[in-house]
C-alpha cells in the first residue's frame, strides 16, 4: 500500500481521535489500570469514542449528523463490538487484525491498536503490530497504556531517541504512537 498523504484534515482528524481516547477518565485512575485487563481498558476507550466521533467527523469534514452517525454505525469496528468485528487480513501468512478500525470510505480507514504494559515486550509488540498494519491501512494510532509505578516509560518519551523514532514512525508509516 502507498503511504497516504499526510494533509492537515487527516493529520487533525487522527489527533482529535487521540484527543478523544486520551481524555478518557481512565487514565486519571493509575490504580483501576493496574487492576483491569487490557481488554477492558479497550471496551471502556472504545465506547466513549464510538459515542464522541459522530461530532469529530461532523467538525472534520462538515457531514451531516445523520450522516456522521451511519460513517460510525457502519465504519466504526472494534474486537469486542459483536455487530462489526474487525476483519482480519493476511500477512507473513499469518492473520492480523487491529483492536479497532475507523473507516470513513475506501480511502480513509484508520486502525487502532492499544497495549496495557509495563515492560518493552508491549512496546515493542505494539510497535511492530503497527507497522504491520500500516501495509492495509492509511493511519495507525498506536496507544500504549504505562502500568509501570512511576511511569516511566512515559516520562521517556520526550527523550532525543525516543522522540526520534516516534517522528519517523510519523513521517515514514503515518503511525500515531502515544503513551498514557
Amino acid at each position: 500500500m502507498k503511504k497516504t498523504a499526510q494533509t492537515r484534515k487527516k493529520s487533525s482528524l487522527v489527533n482529535a481521535i487521540i484527543s478523544s481516547l486520551e481524555k478518557n477518565e481512565i487514565f486519571a485512575k493509575i490504580v483501576s489500570l493496574k487492576h483491569n485487563s487490557e481488554r477492558q481498558i479497550q471496551m471502556m476507550l472504545f465506547l466513549q469514542l464510538e459515542r464522541e466521533l459522530p461530532s469529530i467527523l461532523s467538525s472534520h469534514f462538515g457531514f451531516s449528523e445523520k450522516k456522521s452517525t451511519r460513517i460510525v454505525k457502519e465504519g466504526f469496528k472494534w474486537e469486542q463490538k459483536i455487530a462489526t468485528p474487525v476483519p482480519s487480513f493476511n500477512f507473513f501468512a499469518t492473520n492480523h487484525h487491529p483492536d479497532s478500525v475507523l473507516e470513513i470510505n475506501e480511502k480513509l480507514r484508520i486502525a487502532m491498536e492499544l497495549k496495557k504494559g509495563d515492560s518493552g515486550q508491549s512496546l515493542r509488540s505494539g510497535i511492530g503490530q503497527a507497522l504491520v498494519y500500516s501495509t492495509q491501512f492509511n493511519f495507525i494510532i498506536y496507544l500504549l497504556v504505562d502500568t509501570t509505578p512511576a511511569q516511566d516509560i512515559k516520562s521517556s518519551v520526550s527523550a532525543d531517541k525516543e522522540q526520534a523514532l516516534i517522528n519517523s514512525l510519523w513521517k515514514n508509516y503515518n503511525v500515531k504512537f502515544i503513551v498514557v
